[in-house]
């Protein structure tokens, strides 16, 4: 029991830490349940606590298995989702579980992917141009203006 109780203690911490666990618009993530006593029969409810302004998921949206332990879900939307887990034995509330996840927008992030590939072959172009003309031969103070009197063209 101690086993399960500092696993769901560091799987919360690092569920709910930071951005989350990263994953594409569009793409089915899975989570599983760790299970508290081999053997025993608990029901588990899974909710959207949390979800980005343009999502239209709900709770109803999420598919469970093998008993409830396993949730997949579709996010539809970049952004932050919380899935939270409550896991229940004869009414009991045992165990409560969240999970954060960023989502990203495959689309866009290979568009900007793509913006960051032509800015760094601008700069690599840029910096070609400043190393040919850095050691130019011509200065400025070799034409000057002394050379060249205004009496000539009156």
């Amino acid at each position: 029991m101690r086993t399960f109780v500092s696993l769901s203690i560091i799987l919360i911490f690092f569920s709910c830490s930071g951005n989350g666990l990263e994953g594409f618009v569009n793409e089915p993530i899975t989570i599983t349940a760790l299970d508290i006593d081999e053997g025993q029969d608990y029901d588990y409810f899974w909710s959207v606590e949390n979800q980005p302004d343009g999502s239209l998921i709900n709770s109803s949206d999420l598919i469970t298995s093998n008993g409830g332990k396993e949730m997949v879900f579709n996010p539809d939307y970049p952004g932050d989702y919380l899935i939270e887990l409550v896991v229940k034995k004869y009414g009991d509330e045992i165990d409560f579980q969240k999970f954060l996840f960023t989502i990203i927008d495959q689309v866009e992030n290979q568009k900007n992917e793509n913006l960051d590939d032509a800015q760094k072959e601008e700069d690599s172009d840029d910096d070609w141009l400043d190393d040919k003309y850095e050691d130019d031969e011509y200065e400025d103070d070799e034409y000057e203006d002394d050379e060249y009197e205004d009496d000539e063209y009156e």
